[in-house]
């Protein structure tokens, strides 16, 4: 069993590591903003600090729009300990499961999306690899590119890595399907449209920000 204060590690991403720990007899991940060595220190701190605390405020405004996503027990100056959630990525859960199963998660996943968008809640990674599935239930993790923003262009971009990820016609449909009930969703569609014509946008990750 793992004791409090002996970190284990789980992954790393772009700009944190993720370990798992015990808080106050829970399970947590904790998510470590980590330095980037090719930014100044002058850069590199502030950037990171006002990430954390954006993600924590995310986090809480997920949570007000009634979307699932692990709660927030500590913010430090560049780390959050997170809820653990005990449960398979989307894109894992896809290979694994079937039909109306797919089509239940990715319809959720779609709806959690609307609720985020309506709130002005923008996800900026919004993969299958940032959503997990625990039992009937759909969290949305990893809100580190987030922002607050009702702009249709950005709600667009989280919609246009969603299709990208899904990979499959039929189960973007059934995320649309979800999506569906925001009542931005023409506004937000056209402004995709219009992406996907242009051939190209911004994805945060991709800009080494």
């Amino acid at each position: 069993m793992l004791m409090e204060g002996m970190a284990k590690f789980l992954a790393r991403g772009a700009e944190a590591e993720l370990y798992t720990d015990r808080f106050i007899n829970r399970r947590v991940a904790t998510k470590n903003r980590v330095i980037k060595r090719y930014r100044i220190k002058e850069i590199d701190v502030p950037l990171r600090r006002s990430r954390t605390r954006s993600e924590a405020s995310l986090l809480h405004s997920a949570k007000e729009a009634s979307v699932a996503c692990p709660p927030v027990y500590e913010i430090d100056e560049f780390s959050l300990k997170l809820g653990f959630i005990d449960g398979v990525l989307l894109r894992d859960f896809i290979k694994h499961r079937k039909g109306k199963d797919i089509s239940r998660v990715v319809r959720e996943a779609g709806r959690g999306l609307a609720r985020l968008h309506r709130l002005g809640v923008v996800h900026g990674d919004f993969t299958t690899a940032n959503v997990m599935v625990d039992g009937r239930k759909v969290f949305f993790i990893d809100f580190g590119l987030g922002s607050f923003s009702k702009d249709a262009e950005e709600q667009a971009i989280d919609v246009l890595l969603m299709k990208k990820s899904l990979g499959s016609e039929k189960t973007y449909r059934s995320f649309l399907s979800g999506y569906g009930k925001y009542e931005k969703y023409g506004e937000v569609m056209r402004q995709l449209a219009e992406i996907e014509k242009r051939g190209r946008y911004v994805v945060r990750s991709w800009a080494g920000a």
